[in-house]
């Protein structure tokens, strides 16, 4: 992948209700409501998440997005967001 390569992940729930807990525990990150969208920065690559699928910008490689999507689920399990 270049430098340039988007990651589009397909969740397998609605995480919708989780979002409001997840804007409070994600610094910088930014959240719509009413579009029910999240984004913010991970260190340097940009993530746009909706209730059913997270959209990674910038990511290196598959491993890159495994490890990302890995912190996320972390942030999901800590915040009692599931």
């Amino acid at each position: 992948m270049n430098r340039t390569t988007r990651v589009v992940v397909e969740l397998s729930g609605d995480i919708s209700s989780a979002m409001p807990r997840m804007k409070r525990l994600i610094k910088g990150c930014a959240y719509n409501p009413d579009a029910h969208l999240l984004a913010f920065r991970h260190k340097d690559m940009r993530l746009v998440v909706e209730p059913r699928r997270v959209i990674i910008y910038g990511v290196k490689d598959e491993a890159t997005a495994r490890t990302v999507m890995d912190w996320l689920r972390g942030i999901l399990n800590v915040g009692g967001c599931r």
